[in-house]
């Protein structure tokens, strides 16, 4: 009698990959501009599916910050300490990340040592990573052309994690969970305070060590925030600095090693 006989392979294989957002070249938010996946098991380079890049948002909103500082007036935040207002004011009184006519706020009485001061990390942008595996995060920082090499020298990042909480109102985090074993805001930063000047030949920001979906749970749900403060002269900013227009371009790529 005749035999034959039927051999099938089913495999199924899910390598790693890592899902960038925050808005696109246009300006919408939130919009997903990097599919990054782990191509090969070998030291070959991970390939991004989406041709573009993510532009980051002003940490908390998801307004661009390229869109933010777009007002003709828009400038960087102050501070005034020590008034009426309380220990330290914040200028920026709508949250949009900049400092221009839209912003208000009340008469304050001042003190002998009330006064203008950069006390925080003043320009605050973001973008959020959802992964399946552990990645890492490589900064290139560059001065633009009208920025001298002294206030390059100055400006300075400080990279942080979120895992859960809202921007305008889009929630992300509740299935998701610290990228770095130690749990902390701070852990897997290798800037943290680090001068951009430091980062001109391309740098790694970030080192996690584990995936950031921790439950089933949808791409926002999964996501992470990552958040960059910069600064400039150390936050210390004093009107004996006069007028500042220094700005540096700095190019964060999410890989998986």
């Amino acid at each position: 009698m005749a035999e034959a006989g039927a051999l099938d392979n089913p495999h199924f294989r899910v390598m790693g990959a890592a899902i960038v957002w925050g808005a696109d070249a246009s300006g919408t938010a939130p919009v997903v501009s990097d599919f990054v996946i782990n191509s090969s098991n070998i030291a070959a380079a991970d390939a991004d599916l989406i041709a573009g890049d993510v532009k980051p948002v002003v940490t908390g909103r998801l307004i661009p910050t390229e869109d933010a500082w777009s007002a003709q007036s828009a400038m960087t935040p102050l501070g005034v300490t020590n008034t009426s207002l309380g220990a330290n004011f914040n200028t920026n009184t709508n949250g949009d990340g900049v400092l221009s006519e839209t912003d208000a706020f009340g008469r304050f009485t001042i003190r002998t040592n009330s006064d203008v001061r950069q006390f925080a990390a003043w320009h605050e942008s973001s973008f959020y990573v959802a992964s399946n595996t552990a990645f890492s995060i490589r900064a290139v920082a560059t001065r633009t052309p009208a920025t001298t090499v002294a206030q390059f020298n100055l400006m300075t990042l400080r990279l942080t994690t979120t895992v859960s909480g809202a921007a305008d109102g889009f929630a992300f985090g509740s299935a998701a969970q610290n990228p770095h074993s130690a749990n902390a805001a701070t852990s897997g930063s290798r800037a943290l305070g680090r001068r951009l000047n430091t980062m001109n030949t391309g740098f790694d920001v970030y080192r996690g060590n584990r995936r950031t979906a921790r439950v089933q749970g949808s791409i926002a749900q999964q996501s992470v925030r990552f958040n960059l403060d910069y600064r400039m002269t150390g936050g210390n900013y004093d009107l004996s600095n006069g007028v500042i227009n220094a700005s540096a371009d700095v190019v964060y790529t999410v890989y998986i090693p």
